[in-house]
């Protein structure tokens, strides 16, 4: 046992189970609604991920590892097999990824997460069985997906089902699957041990029931008790057919009284499969059977001696005939082709000195044959006599081609971008670019490389199109992202004070540096304000979702509201007397010392704005100024129209209306 070797499996467990799954269901998702088909890497991640535990288990390549029991399965895997002959990838790359937008799964509770564990790694042991078992809860929306996956013969077939689910073995029976799933300890083969006792039929409910083969009718009692679960002790073997015995499997004597054999496990659920072992999948095998046994029968015939007449000559001469007949056809035909060679070469030669010759040949090889041979009364047509045009070369020919090949791809993907629709695009800061952008990027690089939108309008309003959307796309991200970035300003921005004093009980809050030190904090948060009104302004452009505008315009007239002072150098009046507004990211407000007049410039720039003009800005991107109507009445100020908190105070100064809530003005020093 190695120093942490628990610890060690238990990390693996969780690195192989975030490489695969994190991508499994969104890739799968997407590749389906996009009419893909199955997502065309899974297969390899599937194997990759599964190859990489094994390595990172084993001890240095050797026959240790770590993680004692509940690892030990994990070891023997083989890549090579997993992506040619593992069944168990087949299923999930075939069958439950295409079908994965059919999983209905409530995003309370995680099942779907839980689902996709077990049957990645938890049904590769026993210990990794009791670790990852699902619960009942969760074992009901697998089940229900089973159902439709698995029925031989569902009385309302759904389209789009791969063949591939048809031959897994399925528990599509929704209480036998769910029984199978929850019981303890896992078991996917619980009717391989019958039940204790001749003549008891146990139900997939727990009920037993007296049987006899002389009534046929107390054979079908499971059918009330959600079917067969353990045959009796007497009728040891259930057959795989799941409707051969009314409506249920068969109970039989022997295995040999199955026709399609005896009932297995799912490839699915199966704690164990020969190929994790190093073997080949058992229809492989019977592929590869040969025998060389003889009939008994027939060795009794072979050493019998014949009784018969031998052949007589003619029998004898009759089965070389038909060798005869070949010789002779083969000769006949061979000499006609010498015959009809040599009149040939005879008539050629007389045709090239009498009728063509080569100046005439010379001619009809550069005009048109129709018009040079036809009869002297007709018309002669000299534009058809002139030389044909020159042949294209190959490298235009090839150019062709892969325009026409850049403008399919331009168009298929657009096609796919609409599909994703032309707003809210994405969802959350964090979401990564959807397959649609990555593939509109591509073409519309391939295409303006070759330079087509210059030479055909198709492309031309593609790419337009195209470039809008993917604007769209980053300016909705540039929004979240400055959304995320101020929403935690939030929490201080109403505050009067936002530093501590470095030491307690010591003046503070008067000092130079305390008031350093709290213009540095608010710097910090206005310019997330900044570019949150910056991301807000260039979105107003774009065609992008309403509610992102909707969040981002809220957070920001919050934030405004909450500041306790608005830097003055940020700040200037309206040009038509509306009140306060807010220079844009970049520009500053300044006064000249010597004639107090006021003028803008830019951050960086050593040229001012015009003086005496408080903004040479237009008016369309200057902020506003707004107020948290939220936040209660000073009662000083209602009162007496003063505070003696002054700008200190948090509660409004205004008059109080109608619905304000009025409240006294507390401070505390610190």
């Amino acid at each position: 046992s190695f120093q942490n070797s628990t610890e060690v499996c238990e990390q693996l467990q969780i690195n192989a189970l975030s490489d695969f799954l994190d991508e499994f269901p969104r890739q799968c998702r997407e590749f389906a609604a996009a009419g893909l088909g199955p997502w065309s890497d899974c297969r390899r991640r599937y194997c990759q991920s599964l190859a990489d535990l094994a390595g990172n288990l084993s001890h240095m390549g050797q026959n240790l590892h770590y993680g004692d029991d509940e690892c030990r399965p994990l070891v023997n895997f083989n890549q090579t097999l997993c992506e040619t002959s593992y069944r168990d990838a087949e299923a999930f790359c075939e069958c439950l990824c295409p079908t994965m937008g059919r999983l209905q799964v409530p995003t309370v509770g995680g099942c779907e997460r839980k689902i996709l564990e077990f049957l990645f790694l938890g049904r590769r042991g026993y210990e990794l069985s009791l670790k990852y078992q699902l619960s009942g809860y969760c074992a009901g929306f697998i089940c229900e997906h089973f159902t439709v996956l698995g029925d031989p013969n569902p009385a309302y077939p759904v389209e789009g089902i791969p063949p591939t689910c048809k031959k897994l073995d399925l528990p599509w029976r929704l209480y036998n699957c769910n029984e199978l799933f929850s019981r303890k300890p896992y078991d996917p083969l619980p009717w391989q041990t019958p039940f204790p006792e001749d003549s008891v039929l146990e139900c997939t409910d727990g009920s037993r029931h007296q049987v006899d083969i002389r009534e046929v009718d107390k054979w079908a009692v499971c059918g009330d008790h959600k079917f067969r679960w353990r045959c009796p002790q007497d009728y040891p073997f259930m057959c795989r057919d799941p409707y051969g015995c009314l409506g249920d499997h068969c109970c039989r004597e022997t295995l040999g009284e199955c026709p399609a054999g005896e009932r297995i496990s799912s490839i699915m659920l199966s704690l164990e499969l020969p190929e994790w072992i190093g073997f080949l999948p058992p229809e492989l095998v019977a592929l590869m059977v040969t025998t060389t046994t003889m009939d008994p029968e027939q060795a009794f015939l072979l050493n019998l001696r014949t009784t018969s007449a031998g052949p007589s000559m003619a029998q004898q001469i009759g089965d070389y005939a038909w060798a005869g007949s070949a010789v002779l056809v083969v000769i006949g035909l061979t000499m006609s082709c010498l015959a009809c060679y040599y009149m040939g070469m005879i008539n050629a030669g007389y045709m090239r000195k009498v009728v063509i010759g080569p100046a005439r040949l010379l001619n009809a090889y550069h005009a048109d044959p129709v018009t040079f041979f036809a009869s002297g009364n007709l018309p002669r047509n000299k534009k058809r006599e002139a030389p044909l045009p020159p042949m294209r070369p190959a490298h235009e020919i090839e150019e062709e081609r892969r325009d026409n090949d850049a403008i399919s791809s331009l168009a298929n993907a657009w096609d796919l971008a609409t599909l994703k629709g032309m707003r809210h695009l994405v969802s959350k800061v964090d979401d990564p670019d959807p397959i649609q952008a990555r593939l509109l990027k591509e073409a519309i690089r391939i295409a303006t490389s070759r330079g087509l939108q210059a030479r055909v309008d198709l492309v031309e309003d593609l790419v337009q199109k195209g470039e809008k959307w993917l604007s769209t796309l980053e300016a909705e991200k540039d929004l979240l992202r400055a959304v995320e970035d101020a929403r935690p300003d939030l929490r201080w921005a109403a505050q009067v004070r936002l530093t501590n004093p470095p030491v307690l009980g010591k003046p503070w809050h008067a000092t130079t540096q305390s008031r350093a030190a709290e213009t540095e904090v608010r710097k910090a948060g206005w310019r997330h304000i900044e570019d949150l009104r910056a991301a807000v302004q260039a979105a107003k452009s774009q065609d992008i979702s309403e509610s992102h505008m909707k969040q981002a315009e809220e957070l920001l007239a919050a934030l405004v509201a909450r500041t306790h002072e608005l830097p003055a150098d940020r700040c200037v009046l309206d040009p038509d007397g509306e009140g306060v507004k807010l220079l844009p990211k970049g520009q500053h407000r300044a006064v000249w010392p010597i004639t107090g007049d006021a003028y803008t410039f830019s951050e960086g720039s050593k040229v001012g704005g015009e003086m005496g003009m408080d903004t040479s800005v237009p008016k369309d991107i200057l902020g506003d100024a707004a107020t948290d109507d939220a936040r209660p009445v000073c009662a000083e100020w209602a009162k007496s129209s003063t505070c003696k908190a002054g700008r200190d105070c948090p509660w409004r100064h205004c008059k109080p209306q109608a619905g304000d809530s009025i409240r006294e003005c507390i401070l505390f020093d610190m």
